[in-house]
């Protein structure tokens, strides 16, 4: 048995379109890339100017970004414990006030000092 024939419902006039194939010739192209630069170059100022913003966005999202990140527990603890605190000497202290208090000049220079810290 033969399997039944198809018809084709389309015109038999109508043809596949040819393809040109791979035509490089310079005559050509320079005149087609001509046409196209005129065409994209009303434009150019639009596109660079949303390019430009384009990249402003994403400069502001990054500093978003990066502004709102909290740092581990890890490196928080790390940090804490890398930090050195300075510890003052009990007897140093106890030396200072001995001083401050048997000399008029180092109490008025303490108590100018407690007054106003930022004055030089």
């Amino acid at each position: 048995m033969k399997p039944p024939e198809r018809k084709d419902t389309a015109a038999p006039n109508v043809q596949a379109p040819k393809s040109k194939g791979m035509n490089l010739d310079l005559k050509t192209i320079v005149p087609k890339l001509k046409k196209s630069w005129q065409k994209f170059s009303v434009h150019l100022p639009f596109a660079l100017t949303l390019l430009v913003l384009l990249v402003y966005l994403l400069v502001v999202w990054q500093i978003k970004n990066l502004s709102a990140a909290e740092p581990s527990p890890e490196a928080e603890s790390q940090a804490i414990n890398s930090a050195k605190i300075s510890r003052i000497d009990k007897q140093a202290i106890g030396q200072i006030q001995n001083l401050e208090e048997n000399s008029p000049q180092i109490k008025a220079l303490f108590d100018k000092a407690r007054q106003n810290p930022f004055s030089e």
